[in-house]
């Protein structure tokens, strides 16, 4: 009869601790409670278990809240700047990778002025940047030059010239010419179109008889 009894007692034990049994059911569980010590231990299990104090209520959920505003503070910064990082990246291909224009003769002219300076024509749609040397002497097939090299890049966005020197000049076709003076040109022999690395050449990497092999002869006095 005992055990039946501590098995109903412990069954309605939740509810004797949550407050919601009769009256009747609350003596009679406080009575059992003052004599049999197993179903004090379980009442004390279950209060243990069931039971948070008011006052560590606040404290808690402010924890759990506190760490919840964190961690989803993290992700927004996280997502702005990995948004960030992506833009970024894409405006720099679209406009800072650049390439190589094919050198035309319908392109890109040499043109000497009456000064004798020398003058580069570019008559595409636009472009990124114009790449020149300086004149330096240069040994070719035995004779030794006065050259320089040039050559045009291109974006994606193929973006018109960027230096404010150069001249966007309307011809007479309305064809788009884009001007760039060669530095210190008057006393060049041959202009030669090719891309070059000055740092490569710096590094040993690559040298100018090396990129004189895969130029193109563009100008010659």
């Amino acid at each position: 009869m005992r055990e039946t009894k501590c098995t109903i007692i412990q069954d309605v034990l939740p509810l004797y601790i949550d407050e919601v049994v009769s009256q009747d059911t609350k003596e009679m569980i406080e009575e059992h409670l003052l004599h049999c010590e197993k179903c004090q231990k379980e009442f004390e299990s279950m209060r243990r278990e069931l039971f948070i104090p008011a006052e560590n209520k606040a404290p808690i959920f402010k924890k759990i809240n506190k760490k919840w505003r964190n961690k989803k503070l993290k992700i927004s910064i996280i997502s702005v700047l990995a948004t960030a990082f992506i833009l970024f990246g894409v405006y720099a291909y679209v406009f800072g990778y650049e390439t190589v224009i094919p050198y035309s003769k319908n392109l890109i002219k040499i043109e000497k002025q009456s000064d004798n300076k020398l003058v580069s024509h570019y008559y595409g749609k636009g472009y990124s940047g114009v790449h020149e040397t300086f004149p330096f002497g240069l040994e070719i097939d035995g004779e030794k030059k006065i050259v320089s090299f040039i050559y045009y890049t291109k974006t994606i966005a193929d973006s018109p010239s960027r230096n404010l020197s150069r001249n966007l000049i309307n011809n007479e076709n309305n064809e788009r010419e884009y001007t760039s003076n060669l530095p210190e040109s008057e006393n060049v022999d041959a202009v030669y179109y090719a891309e070059f690395d000055i740092e490569k050449i710096t590094a040993g990497k690559d040298s100018w008889d090396s990129i004189l092999e895969r130029a193109v002869l563009i100008w010659e006095k």
